[in-house]
Protein backbone atom coordinates (compact mmCIF):
# COMPACT_ATOMS: atom_id res chain seq x y z
CA UNK A 1 0.00 0.00 0.00
CA UNK A 2 1.41 3.38 -1.03
CA UNK A 3 1.61 6.41 1.23
CA UNK A 4 -1.88 7.60 2.11
CA UNK A 5 -3.13 11.14 2.48
CA UNK A 6 -6.04 12.46 4.51
CA UNK A 7 -9.02 13.78 2.55
CA UNK A 8 -12.76 14.30 2.97
CA UNK A 9 -15.73 13.70 0.70
CA UNK A 10 -19.01 15.21 1.94
CA UNK A 11 -17.83 14.88 5.52
CA UNK A 12 -16.52 11.29 5.19
CA UNK A 13 -12.92 11.05 6.36
CA UNK A 14 -10.87 9.22 3.72
CA UNK A 15 -7.39 7.82 3.39
CA UNK A 16 -6.52 8.18 -0.25
CA UNK A 17 -3.84 7.49 -2.77
CA UNK A 18 -3.78 9.86 -5.73
CA UNK A 19 -3.89 8.01 -9.03
CA UNK A 20 -4.32 10.64 -11.70
CA UNK A 21 -5.19 14.30 -12.19
CA UNK A 22 -6.20 15.59 -15.60
CA UNK A 23 -6.68 19.17 -16.73
CA UNK A 24 -7.54 19.81 -20.37
CA UNK A 25 -8.17 22.97 -22.32
CA UNK A 26 -10.74 23.38 -25.05
CA UNK A 27 -8.66 24.41 -28.05
CA UNK A 28 -10.37 25.11 -31.36
CA UNK A 29 -8.21 24.58 -34.45
CA UNK A 30 -8.99 26.82 -37.39
CA UNK A 31 -7.22 25.27 -40.37
CA UNK A 32 -7.00 27.03 -43.74
CA UNK A 33 -6.24 25.67 -47.20
CA UNK A 34 -2.80 26.40 -48.58
CA UNK A 35 -1.60 27.39 -45.11
CA UNK A 36 0.63 25.37 -42.83
CA UNK A 37 -0.43 24.84 -39.27
CA UNK A 38 -3.61 26.21 -37.70
CA UNK A 39 -4.97 29.23 -35.90
CA UNK A 40 -5.64 28.13 -32.34
CA UNK A 41 -8.43 29.58 -30.24
CA UNK A 42 -8.47 28.94 -26.49
CA UNK A 43 -12.08 28.36 -25.35
CA UNK A 44 -11.17 27.89 -21.71
CA UNK A 45 -10.32 25.06 -19.37
CA UNK A 46 -12.38 21.89 -19.26
CA UNK A 47 -13.50 20.37 -15.96
CA UNK A 48 -10.68 19.09 -13.77
CA UNK A 49 -10.85 15.32 -13.32
CA UNK A 50 -9.31 13.86 -10.15
CA UNK A 51 -8.93 10.11 -9.77
CA UNK A 52 -7.98 8.64 -6.43
CA UNK A 53 -8.17 5.38 -4.54
CA UNK A 54 -9.43 5.28 -0.97
CA UNK A 55 -8.79 2.42 1.44
CA UNK A 56 -10.96 1.08 4.27
CA UNK A 57 -9.89 -1.65 6.66
CA UNK A 58 -10.09 -2.94 10.21
CA UNK A 59 -6.83 -3.90 11.89
CA UNK A 60 -8.47 -5.34 14.99
CA UNK A 61 -7.19 -2.44 17.07
CA UNK A 62 -7.73 1.30 16.80
CA UNK A 63 -8.23 1.49 13.04
CA UNK A 64 -11.77 0.48 12.04
CA UNK A 65 -13.05 2.10 8.82
CA UNK A 66 -14.31 -0.91 6.86
CA UNK A 67 -18.00 -0.28 7.56
CA UNK A 68 -17.56 3.35 6.46
CA UNK A 69 -17.21 2.34 2.81
CA UNK A 70 -20.79 1.00 2.67
CA UNK A 71 -22.09 4.23 4.18
CA UNK A 72 -20.11 6.22 1.61
CA UNK A 73 -21.49 4.18 -1.29
CA UNK A 74 -25.04 4.64 -0.05
CA UNK A 75 -24.47 8.38 0.32
CA UNK A 76 -23.14 8.70 -3.23
CA UNK A 77 -26.42 7.32 -4.60
CA UNK A 78 -27.82 10.83 -4.21
CA UNK A 79 -27.64 13.31 -7.07
CA UNK A 80 -26.50 16.24 -4.95
CA UNK A 81 -23.34 18.23 -5.57
CA UNK A 82 -20.44 16.82 -3.55
CA UNK A 83 -17.54 18.59 -1.87
CA UNK A 84 -14.10 17.01 -1.92
CA UNK A 85 -11.38 18.33 0.36
CA UNK A 86 -8.29 17.31 -1.60
CA UNK A 87 -4.95 17.07 0.26
CA UNK A 88 -3.30 19.20 -2.45
CA UNK A 89 -6.01 21.31 -4.12
CA UNK A 90 -8.16 21.96 -1.06
CA UNK A 91 -11.98 22.19 -1.24
CA UNK A 92 -13.46 21.28 -4.63
CA UNK A 93 -17.15 21.15 -5.55
CA UNK A 94 -18.36 18.77 -8.22
CA UNK A 95 -19.76 15.30 -8.74
CA UNK A 96 -18.55 11.72 -8.50
CA UNK A 97 -18.54 10.36 -12.05
CA UNK A 98 -17.65 6.74 -11.36
CA UNK A 99 -16.76 4.31 -8.57
CA UNK A 100 -15.01 0.95 -8.75
CA UNK A 101 -15.30 -1.12 -5.58
CA UNK A 102 -13.19 -4.06 -4.45
CA UNK A 103 -13.71 -5.49 -0.98
CA UNK A 104 -13.03 -8.59 1.03
CA UNK A 105 -15.42 -9.28 3.88
CA UNK A 106 -13.17 -11.96 5.35
CA UNK A 107 -10.22 -9.62 5.82
CA UNK A 108 -12.53 -6.63 6.26
CA UNK A 109 -10.66 -4.67 3.64
CA UNK A 110 -12.02 -2.51 0.83
CA UNK A 111 -10.71 -0.08 -1.74
CA UNK A 112 -12.73 2.25 -3.96
CA UNK A 113 -11.44 3.98 -7.08
CA UNK A 114 -13.29 7.27 -7.44
CA UNK A 115 -13.38 9.63 -10.41
CA UNK A 116 -14.33 13.12 -9.25
CA UNK A 117 -15.19 15.90 -11.71
CA UNK A 118 -14.86 19.45 -10.44
CA UNK A 119 -17.54 21.90 -11.56
CA UNK A 120 -16.71 25.60 -11.46
CA UNK A 121 -19.97 26.67 -13.13
CA UNK A 122 -22.98 26.26 -10.88
CA UNK A 123 -26.41 25.48 -12.25
CA UNK A 124 -28.87 28.11 -11.08
CA UNK A 125 -31.85 25.77 -11.54
CA UNK A 126 -34.97 27.80 -12.20
CA UNK A 127 -32.99 31.06 -11.90
CA UNK A 128 -32.25 30.75 -15.62
CA UNK A 129 -35.21 33.06 -15.90
CA UNK A 130 -36.84 35.42 -13.43
CA UNK A 131 -38.23 33.82 -10.29
CA UNK A 132 -41.93 34.08 -11.03
CA UNK A 133 -42.92 33.81 -7.36
CA UNK A 134 -40.64 36.60 -6.12
CA UNK A 135 -41.56 38.84 -9.03
CA UNK A 136 -45.27 38.25 -8.52
CA UNK A 137 -45.11 39.10 -4.82
CA UNK A 138 -43.24 42.33 -5.56
CA UNK A 139 -45.75 43.32 -8.25
CA UNK A 140 -48.68 42.42 -5.97
CA UNK A 141 -47.25 44.56 -3.16
CA UNK A 142 -46.87 47.50 -5.54
CA UNK A 143 -50.37 46.83 -6.83
CA UNK A 144 -51.89 47.40 -3.38
CA UNK A 145 -50.64 50.98 -3.46
CA UNK A 146 -52.00 51.40 -6.98
CA UNK A 147 -55.40 50.07 -5.84
CA UNK A 148 -55.47 52.55 -2.95
CA UNK A 149 -54.64 55.39 -5.35
CA UNK A 150 -57.37 54.21 -7.74
CA UNK A 151 -59.96 54.11 -4.95
CA UNK A 152 -58.89 57.57 -3.76
CA UNK A 153 -59.52 58.91 -7.30
CA UNK A 154 -62.96 57.28 -7.27
CA UNK A 155 -63.74 59.08 -3.99
CA UNK A 156 -62.57 62.37 -5.47
CA UNK A 157 -64.76 61.87 -8.53
CA UNK A 158 -67.75 61.09 -6.34
CA UNK A 159 -67.37 63.85 -3.72
CA UNK A 160 -65.29 66.58 -5.33
CA UNK A 161 -63.38 69.01 -3.05
CA UNK A 162 -64.93 67.55 0.11
CA UNK A 163 -63.12 64.28 -0.56
CA UNK A 164 -59.74 65.61 0.55
CA UNK A 165 -60.68 65.92 4.23
CA UNK A 166 -62.26 62.46 4.10
CA UNK A 167 -59.17 60.85 2.53
CA UNK A 168 -56.85 62.54 5.06
CA UNK A 169 -58.76 61.24 8.09
CA UNK A 170 -57.03 58.57 10.23
CA UNK A 171 -59.54 55.81 10.97
CA UNK A 172 -59.90 53.57 13.99
CA UNK A 173 -60.09 49.98 12.65
CA UNK A 174 -62.25 48.93 15.63
CA UNK A 175 -65.02 51.41 14.80
CA UNK A 176 -67.43 51.80 11.90
CA UNK A 177 -66.58 54.10 9.01
CA UNK A 178 -69.55 56.49 9.04
CA UNK A 179 -69.42 57.20 12.78
CA UNK A 180 -65.87 58.51 12.44
CA UNK A 181 -66.88 61.30 10.06
CA UNK A 182 -68.75 64.23 11.55
CA UNK A 183 -69.70 67.48 9.91
CA UNK A 184 -69.85 66.13 6.36
CA UNK A 185 -72.54 66.83 3.80
CA UNK A 186 -75.49 64.53 3.24
CA UNK A 187 -74.03 63.49 -0.09
CA UNK A 188 -70.76 62.50 1.56
CA UNK A 189 -72.53 60.68 4.40
CA UNK A 190 -74.64 58.65 1.97
CA UNK A 191 -71.51 57.76 -0.01
CA UNK A 192 -69.69 56.70 3.17
CA UNK A 193 -72.69 54.51 4.09
CA UNK A 194 -72.33 52.76 0.75
CA UNK A 195 -68.59 52.30 1.37
CA UNK A 196 -69.26 50.88 4.83
CA UNK A 197 -71.87 48.51 3.43
CA UNK A 198 -69.38 47.37 0.77
CA UNK A 199 -66.65 46.78 3.36
CA UNK A 200 -69.11 44.85 5.52
CA UNK A 201 -70.03 42.66 2.57
CA UNK A 202 -66.37 41.93 1.88
CA UNK A 203 -65.68 41.13 5.54
CA UNK A 204 -68.70 38.81 5.71
CA UNK A 205 -67.98 36.93 2.46
CA UNK A 206 -66.65 33.40 3.05
CA UNK A 207 -66.11 34.34 6.71
CA UNK A 208 -66.00 30.69 7.75
CA UNK A 209 -62.44 30.57 6.33
CA UNK A 210 -59.75 32.23 8.42
CA UNK A 211 -57.08 34.32 6.75
CA UNK A 212 -53.64 32.79 7.44
CA UNK A 213 -51.44 34.89 9.67
CA UNK A 214 -48.28 34.23 7.65
CA UNK A 215 -49.57 35.04 4.17
CA UNK A 216 -48.39 37.92 2.01
CA UNK A 217 -51.77 39.66 2.36
CA UNK A 218 -51.49 39.70 6.15
CA UNK A 219 -48.00 41.20 6.11
CA UNK A 220 -48.90 44.22 3.97
CA UNK A 221 -49.47 47.54 5.73
CA UNK A 222 -52.66 48.97 4.21
CA UNK A 223 -52.57 52.20 6.18
CA UNK A 224 -55.16 53.83 8.44
CA UNK A 225 -57.03 55.98 5.92
CA UNK A 226 -60.23 55.18 4.04
CA UNK A 227 -58.58 53.65 0.92
CA UNK A 228 -56.43 51.42 3.13
CA UNK A 229 -59.50 50.27 5.09
CA UNK A 230 -61.36 49.37 1.90
CA UNK A 231 -58.51 47.75 -0.03
CA UNK A 232 -57.44 45.75 3.04
CA UNK A 233 -60.94 44.28 3.40
CA UNK A 234 -61.17 43.46 -0.31
CA UNK A 235 -57.73 41.82 -0.36
CA UNK A 236 -58.53 39.62 2.63
CA UNK A 237 -61.85 38.66 1.06
CA UNK A 238 -60.21 37.64 -2.22
CA UNK A 239 -57.60 35.66 -0.28
CA UNK A 240 -60.37 33.70 1.43
CA UNK A 241 -61.81 32.86 -1.97
CA UNK A 242 -58.40 31.45 -2.97
CA UNK A 243 -58.40 29.31 0.18
CA UNK A 244 -61.94 28.19 -0.63
CA UNK A 245 -60.65 26.55 -3.82
CA UNK A 246 -57.51 25.26 -2.14
CA UNK A 247 -58.36 21.59 -2.69
CA UNK A 248 -58.35 22.16 -6.46
CA UNK A 249 -54.66 23.00 -6.47
CA UNK A 250 -53.90 19.37 -7.27
CA UNK A 251 -55.29 20.37 -10.68
CA UNK A 252 -53.83 23.87 -11.21
CA UNK A 253 -55.78 24.66 -14.39
CA UNK A 254 -59.09 23.87 -12.64
CA UNK A 255 -58.06 25.98 -9.66
CA UNK A 256 -57.36 29.05 -11.80
CA UNK A 257 -60.59 28.69 -13.79
CA UNK A 258 -62.67 28.17 -10.62
CA UNK A 259 -61.09 31.16 -8.91
CA UNK A 260 -61.66 33.42 -11.94
CA UNK A 261 -65.31 32.32 -12.16
CA UNK A 262 -65.96 32.67 -8.43
CA UNK A 263 -64.39 36.12 -8.16
CA UNK A 264 -66.32 37.32 -11.21
CA UNK A 265 -69.50 36.57 -9.29
CA UNK A 266 -68.15 38.54 -6.33
CA UNK A 267 -67.42 41.51 -8.61
CA UNK A 268 -70.92 41.40 -10.08
CA UNK A 269 -72.37 41.51 -6.57
CA UNK A 270 -70.28 44.55 -5.58
CA UNK A 271 -72.57 47.13 -7.17
CA UNK A 272 -70.93 50.52 -7.79
CA UNK A 273 -67.67 49.19 -6.29
CA UNK A 274 -67.35 46.36 -8.84
CA UNK A 275 -64.30 48.13 -10.27
CA UNK A 276 -62.43 47.87 -6.96
CA UNK A 277 -63.30 44.18 -6.58
CA UNK A 278 -62.36 43.36 -10.19
CA UNK A 279 -58.89 44.89 -9.83
CA UNK A 280 -58.22 43.15 -6.50
CA UNK A 281 -59.50 39.82 -7.84
CA UNK A 282 -57.33 39.95 -10.97
CA UNK A 283 -54.22 40.88 -9.01
CA UNK A 284 -54.66 38.14 -6.41
CA UNK A 285 -55.50 35.51 -9.04
CA UNK A 286 -52.26 36.38 -10.81
CA UNK A 287 -50.37 36.00 -7.52
CA UNK A 288 -51.88 32.57 -6.85
CA UNK A 289 -51.12 31.49 -10.42
CA UNK A 290 -47.50 32.52 -9.94
CA UNK A 291 -47.34 30.37 -6.80
CA UNK A 292 -48.69 27.42 -8.79
CA UNK A 293 -46.21 27.94 -11.61
CA UNK A 294 -43.35 28.02 -9.12
CA UNK A 295 -44.59 24.83 -7.44
CA UNK A 296 -45.08 23.18 -10.83
CA UNK A 297 -41.56 23.93 -12.01
CA UNK A 298 -40.03 22.74 -8.72
CA UNK A 299 -42.05 19.55 -8.96
CA UNK A 300 -41.00 18.90 -12.55
CA UNK A 301 -37.31 19.29 -11.70
CA UNK A 302 -37.71 16.97 -8.70
CA UNK A 303 -39.45 14.33 -10.81
CA UNK A 304 -36.67 14.35 -13.39
CA UNK A 305 -34.05 14.02 -10.68
CA UNK A 306 -35.90 11.09 -9.17
CA UNK A 307 -35.97 9.34 -12.53
CA UNK A 308 -32.18 9.40 -12.62
CA UNK A 309 -31.80 7.63 -9.29
CA UNK A 310 -30.82 3.99 -9.32
CA UNK A 311 -33.33 1.49 -8.00
CA UNK A 312 -30.63 -0.64 -6.33
CA UNK A 313 -27.50 0.41 -4.50
CA UNK A 314 -24.00 -1.04 -4.88
CA UNK A 315 -24.86 -3.96 -2.60
CA UNK A 316 -28.03 -4.85 -4.47
CA UNK A 317 -30.40 -3.42 -1.88
CA UNK A 318 -33.57 -1.78 -3.15
CA UNK A 319 -33.59 1.99 -2.76
CA UNK A 320 -37.04 3.45 -2.29
CA UNK A 321 -37.62 6.51 -4.46
CA UNK A 322 -37.64 9.83 -2.68
CA UNK A 323 -41.01 11.48 -2.23
CA UNK A 324 -41.55 14.32 -4.67
CA UNK A 325 -43.12 17.36 -3.05
CA UNK A 326 -44.28 20.38 -4.99
CA UNK A 327 -42.28 23.52 -4.23
CA UNK A 328 -43.25 27.14 -4.04
CA UNK A 329 -45.44 29.02 -1.62
CA UNK A 330 -48.61 27.84 -3.31
CA UNK A 331 -50.99 29.33 -0.76
CA UNK A 332 -49.17 32.49 0.19
CA UNK A 333 -48.08 31.04 3.52
CA UNK A 334 -50.98 28.76 4.38
CA UNK A 335 -50.81 25.00 4.31
CA UNK A 336 -52.24 23.70 1.06
CA UNK A 337 -52.43 20.67 -1.15
CA UNK A 338 -49.53 20.67 -3.60
CA UNK A 339 -49.82 19.57 -7.23
CA UNK A 340 -49.08 15.85 -7.61
CA UNK A 341 -47.96 15.93 -11.24
CA UNK A 342 -46.32 18.59 -13.37
CA UNK A 343 -48.58 20.64 -15.61
CA UNK A 344 -48.68 19.89 -19.30
CA UNK A 345 -48.11 22.61 -21.87
CA UNK A 346 -51.86 22.65 -22.54
CA UNK A 347 -52.61 23.23 -18.85
CA UNK A 348 -50.04 26.02 -18.70
CA UNK A 349 -51.60 27.73 -21.70
CA UNK A 350 -55.21 27.36 -20.50
CA UNK A 351 -54.43 28.66 -17.01
CA UNK A 352 -52.42 31.56 -18.46
CA UNK A 353 -55.29 32.47 -20.79
CA UNK A 354 -57.77 32.47 -17.89
CA UNK A 355 -55.71 34.66 -15.60
CA UNK A 356 -54.67 37.07 -18.36
CA UNK A 357 -58.29 37.55 -19.38
CA UNK A 358 -59.04 38.69 -15.83
CA UNK A 359 -55.99 40.95 -15.81
CA UNK A 360 -57.01 42.46 -19.16
CA UNK A 361 -60.47 43.24 -17.81
CA UNK A 362 -58.90 45.00 -14.82
CA UNK A 363 -56.43 46.89 -17.02
CA UNK A 364 -59.26 48.13 -19.24
CA UNK A 365 -60.87 49.88 -16.26
CA UNK A 366 -57.57 51.02 -14.67
CA UNK A 367 -55.08 51.87 -17.40
CA UNK A 368 -52.75 53.66 -14.98
CA UNK A 369 -52.26 50.53 -12.83
CA UNK A 370 -48.88 49.40 -14.15
CA UNK A 371 -48.59 46.57 -11.62
CA UNK A 372 -51.37 44.65 -13.40
CA UNK A 373 -49.45 44.90 -16.65
CA UNK A 374 -46.30 43.77 -14.87
CA UNK A 375 -48.06 40.70 -13.45
CA UNK A 376 -49.42 39.77 -16.88
CA UNK A 377 -45.95 40.12 -18.42
CA UNK A 378 -44.29 38.03 -15.70
CA UNK A 379 -46.69 35.12 -16.15
CA UNK A 380 -46.43 35.26 -19.95
CA UNK A 381 -42.62 35.36 -19.82
CA UNK A 382 -42.49 32.42 -17.42
CA UNK A 383 -44.77 30.23 -19.53
CA UNK A 384 -42.87 31.11 -22.70
CA UNK A 385 -39.59 30.18 -21.00
CA UNK A 386 -40.97 26.91 -19.63
CA UNK A 387 -42.42 25.94 -23.02
CA UNK A 388 -38.98 26.39 -24.56
CA UNK A 389 -37.27 24.39 -21.82
CA UNK A 390 -39.80 21.58 -21.47
CA UNK A 391 -39.23 18.36 -23.33
CA UNK A 392 -40.73 18.06 -26.78
CA UNK A 393 -43.52 15.53 -27.06
CA UNK A 394 -43.74 13.17 -30.03
CA UNK A 395 -46.48 10.71 -31.01
CA UNK A 396 -45.42 7.10 -31.59
CA UNK A 397 -47.46 4.17 -32.85
CA UNK A 398 -47.01 0.90 -30.96
CA UNK A 399 -47.10 -2.24 -33.10
CA UNK A 400 -48.10 -4.43 -30.16
CA UNK A 401 -49.46 -3.71 -26.67
CA UNK A 402 -46.58 -2.94 -24.31
CA UNK A 403 -46.18 -1.98 -20.65
CA UNK A 404 -45.56 1.73 -20.36
CA UNK A 405 -42.19 1.06 -18.69
CA UNK A 406 -41.00 -0.75 -21.81
CA UNK A 407 -42.26 2.10 -23.97
CA UNK A 408 -40.00 4.42 -21.98
CA UNK A 409 -36.96 2.16 -22.45
CA UNK A 410 -37.67 1.74 -26.16
CA UNK A 411 -37.54 5.51 -26.71
CA UNK A 412 -34.52 6.25 -24.55
CA UNK A 413 -36.27 7.30 -21.35
CA UNK A 414 -35.73 5.96 -17.82
CA UNK A 415 -38.32 3.31 -17.02
CA UNK A 416 -39.66 5.37 -14.12
CA UNK A 417 -40.53 8.20 -16.55
CA UNK A 418 -43.75 6.22 -17.03
CA UNK A 419 -45.30 8.30 -14.25
CA UNK A 420 -44.88 11.47 -16.30
CA UNK A 421 -46.09 9.77 -19.47
CA UNK A 422 -49.36 8.93 -17.76
CA UNK A 423 -50.03 12.66 -17.36
CA UNK A 424 -49.93 13.28 -21.11
CA UNK A 425 -51.80 10.15 -22.24
CA UNK A 426 -55.27 8.70 -21.70
CA UNK A 427 -54.08 5.19 -20.84
CA UNK A 428 -56.46 3.09 -18.74
CA UNK A 429 -54.02 0.21 -18.19
CA UNK A 430 -50.32 1.16 -17.97
CA UNK A 431 -49.39 -2.51 -18.29
CA UNK A 432 -50.98 -2.70 -21.73
CA UNK A 433 -50.44 0.53 -23.67
CA UNK A 434 -51.43 0.36 -27.33
CA UNK A 435 -52.06 2.52 -30.36
CA UNK A 436 -50.64 6.05 -30.48
CA UNK A 437 -48.77 7.11 -27.35
CA UNK A 438 -47.25 10.48 -26.54
CA UNK A 439 -43.66 10.27 -25.26
CA UNK A 440 -41.03 12.83 -24.38
CA UNK A 441 -38.37 13.14 -27.06
CA UNK A 442 -35.06 12.03 -25.53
Amino acid sequence: MADLHAAQLDGFALEIETIDDAVEKAIVRHEYPYQNGALLEDMGQKARVVKFRCYFWDDGADHATYDTHTELLKHLDSMDISELVHPKYGPMKGRVESMAVRHDDRDRFAEIDITFVEGLIEDGGDTRHEDVEAGAEEAYNDGIEKQKEEFARDVQDALGPESQSILDRVLDPARGIVEQFGGVTTKARNYLKEVESYVGTMDAAVNTIANPANSLVSTINYGTDLPGRVIGSVSRCVERYALLYDSLKTSPARFVNSMVFGLKGLSNASGKFAKTTTIAAASHTALQTAYLYKADETLRVAQKQREGQRAFDAEGNYTAPATVVGGGNISGGAAATAPETAMTVGELESSLAAVRSGLQEAIDISRQNTSLKQQALQLQTHVNSIKLEREKIIRVLLDNPLPLHLVCLRYGLPYNAAERLLTINAIRNPNCASGEVSVYAS
